[in-house]
């Protein structure tokens, strides 16, 4: 593969790639390849938008940086990047090993998760959580959105949701979203989830239910992108993981934590209404229980 140079870049070792290209740079690119050359083992877990933050440069720079190392983009870029730095590091302090035994396995995952829910338990603001439980309360109906694996968890909140009486709504295709999206009302509330706050799926449709006059709430970790700018209530959880894992486990706990906060939350503004709805769906499936 060639750079926008046309000189061959080797994609198996990057961080070498861009000392090779350094003398072609431009100025604000440099700063890009600069930061990546000191911060390596950081830059795998940034957005492109903590990267051109920590680059001082824009957005655009950081894409063409990439493509001129030969990459599609800054996801492209990080992929590489991680393959050369990571062997499997599920977000742990300590990294897993290949000779770690099954109990010392168990410690340095359990203490990732404590670490990533009480990273989480900092980032609670009560005054947000408080308007988004306000929001939900006064719903006609929520809407659920989310691509992957936080689609998956978009329906384990849907599930939850209906199991006190509050009617919700998603889909799990793509383009059904959007149909459903268009079918929103001032009325409802749209709930966008989303790691890294950038998926364009998910950004899209929160887009076209915002248009419908539905209120937004996302449930994010990047404080900065394109899906808060979207939303009425911007819920923050943490989460470090690197373009290897695609989507590590505790993320996915850290959002159903904050889930679990609105569903608690909204259960507490109606106990009895709740509690008598808990028992009716509850009654609803004992009949397919062994």
């Amino acid at each position: 593969m060639r750079g926008e140079d046309g000189v061959s870049v080797m994609r198996e070792d990057p961080l070498l790639t861009i000392r090779s290209h350094l003398s072609s740079l431009t100025r604000s690119e440099a700063l890009v390849a600069e930061y990546v050359l000191e911060n390596p083992k950081e830059v795998i877990y940034y957005s492109i938008t903590d990267m051109s933050e920590k680059a001082a440069v824009g957005e655009t720079t950081v894409i063409r940086f990439c493509r001129k190392l030969g990459y599609r983009g800054f996801q492209d870029f990080k992929l590489s990047l991680a393959q050369d730095l990571v062997s499997y590091d599920e977000s742990t302090n300590d990294a897993i090993e290949k000779n770690d035994t099954i109990d010392l396995l168990a410690s340095k995952i359990i203490k990732s998760y404590n670490n990533i829910l009480n990273e989480t338990l900092k980032l609670v603001q009560s005054a947000r959580y408080n308007k988004a439980i306000s929001l939900l309360n006064d719903a006609e109906k929520v809407y659920f959105f989310g691509v992957g694996s936080s689609g998956v968890i978009a329906k384990l909140a849907a599930n939850s949701f209906t199991r006190i009486g509050k009617s919700c709504l998603l889909q799990t295709d793509a383009h059904f979203q959007a149909m459903l999206a268009t079918l929103i009302t001032e009325r409802d509330v749209a709930i966008g989830i989303s790691v890294s706050g950038s998926s364009k799926d998910t950004i899209n449709n929160l887009q076209l239910a915002k248009g419908e006059g539905a209120k937004i709430i996302c449930i994010t970790q990047n404080a900065r992108s394109p899906i808060t700018q979207l939303a009425d209530v911007a819920l923050f959880m943490s989460a470090r993981e690197n373009p290897l894992q695609g989507s590590a486990l505790s993320s996915k706990v850290s959002q159903l934590s904050v889930i679990e906060i609105l569903h608690a939350g909204l259960a507490l503004q109606e106990q009895e209404k709740a509690e008598s709805y808990r028992l009716r769906t509850a009654k609803a499936v004992t009949d397919r229980l062994i």
